[in-house]
């Protein structure tokens, strides 16, 4: 990005004065708080119950449906529901239906809980992972029709992760602190009322123009699904295929620690109250600080760069697990971990965002996105259903510790193929024209 392209502090100050700034926040915030209930906090509240880490493990592939939203993403961009589309416009009519399924999914999943009937348990955890995935979509869609100029380009993805972070430290550490004095059921309850600020801001938020001068499309299977996610590859042309390998790969090191993050507190012996506030307190701090870096990189350094940076530090921050698992226990590892890790993962998901973003056609917004962001969550989500089974396995011969340690320096490895595709997206010119 040249100077001249940079976007000055007026326009971020005109930017951020736009109320649909400030319904971003709240609406990263709604759909970021069911989705650890489908991982970490999942496996932490599994693992009190007594589960393995081999059933832990398995339970992850549960958000695979996440990686399958491009199924259903065609009909969310052309359906319009009956009684909601004419109050609410198309997206969001589908993010009030989608957030009124996961506030459903949250309190089957506290009435039934892990030691009750497993495969009700499991089917209520599935509703809740395709309507999270859902709100996801119909959220970015909105957000991307909503966005003009680049200042918007940078600050509404960043705005987002923000609202996001904060639902993470929510649903991921202060969650412990009334698990510990009601019990998960009541807390999961609670979490489900949570969504209510989601339902707030969809009520509130505007449709965008694009979408009030789509006109009614008829139904077809053609002009639903085959023209929407042909005109992605005629888009790309021949970089299209390298672009969902890269998107694909780009963030698997985190997916992979996912179901193995809670265990790995629990077993190290670190408390709930002690997780709880390292979490709120420092890992708060650092969620905002790595979203507010990936920002600024977004707005100075430009896409690229920042996509580029987020590939080198989202993956090394996992060696700092591995540290963690050398010092069970110690508190202090654990802080200096969430500090890197939050900060690191803050600018890689966040310039990841956007250049999803930026690789979309505003004609078929949703699908577009959804393409794109279910390569990331199929390979990441289906791989990582194995991350319990590899910590097991390892456990017999270098213990549990010593299991862990190879398992997150590993991950950190599992970062490379995605350098070397934007290396490749680079040299064929996709950063040029996307």
């Amino acid at each position: 990005m040249s100077s001249a392209d940079k976007p000055t502090f007026r326009d971020i100050l005109r930017a951020l004065k736009t109320p649909n700034a400030w319904l971003l926040l709240v609406l990263g915030f709604s759909a970021g708080l069911p989705f650890l209930m489908t991982g970490a906090t999942l496996g932490f509240w599994m693992r009190e119950e007594g589960t393995s880490l081999t059933v832990i493990g398995y339970m992850g592939w549960i958000s695979l449906f996440y990686g399958f939203k491009v199924v259903w993403a065609p009909w969310m961009d052309k359906v319009r529901l009956p009684l909601l589309h004419a109050r609410l416009g198309q997206r969001r009519s589908f993010m009030l239906l989608a957030q009124g399924g996961v506030i459903l999914s949250l309190i089957g999943m506290a009435a039934i809980g892990p030691t009750g009937n497993i495969w009700a348990f499991v089917a209520v955890t599935l509703l809740l992972a395709l309507s999270a995935a859902s709100q996801e979509i119909a959220i970015h869609a909105w957000r991307i029709e909503q966005t003009e100029g680049q200042a918007q380009e940078a600050l509404n993805p960043t705005i987002y992760s923000l609202g996001y972070k904060v639902a993470a430290i929510v649903s991921g550490s202060l969650i412990l602190i009334p698990a510990d004095q009601f019990g998960w059921p009541a807390t999961v309850t609670g979490l489900a009322a949570l969504m209510l600020v989601g339902v707030a801001a969809t009520l509130i938020a505007r449709p965008s123009r694009a979408e009030a001068l789509t006109p009614p499309v008829p139904y077809s299977f053609d002009t639903y699904v085959v023209v929407p996610l042909k005109s992605f590859f005629q888009e790309h042309a021949g970089l299209a295929w390298w672009v969902l390998a890269t998107v694909a790969l780009y963030r698997l090191p985190d997916y992979l620690i996912g179901p193995v993050a809670g265990p790995l507190y629990s077993d190290t012996g670190l408390s709930n109250a002690d997780i709880a506030y390292v979490r709120s307190t420092i890992g708060l701090a650092a969620s905002f600080a790595g979203v507010a870096l990936g920002g600024a990189c977004l707005l100075w350094l430009g896409v690229e760069r920042a996509f580029w940076l987020g590939a080198v530090t989202g993956p090394l921050s996992n060696i700092c697990f591995a540290l963690m698992a050398a010092h069970p226990g110690d508190v202090t590892v654990f802080g200096g971990t969430l500090i890197i890790d939050n900060i690191a993962n803050g600018v890689a998901e966040t310039a990841f965002i956007a250049f999803l973003t930026r690789l979309t056609v505003k004609e078929h917004t949703l699908t577009h996105f959804a393409l794109m962001y279910s390569a990331a969550d199929l390979t990441g989500k289906l791989l990582k259903g194995f991350s319990g089974q590899i910590v097991d396995g390892l456990t017999a011969t270098h213990g549990l510790f010593g299991a862990y340690q190879i398992f997150f320096i590993g991950t950190a490895v599992a970062g490379l193929p995605a350098l070397s595709l934007c290396l490749i997206l680079r040299q064929r010119g996709l950063f040029k024209t996307a």
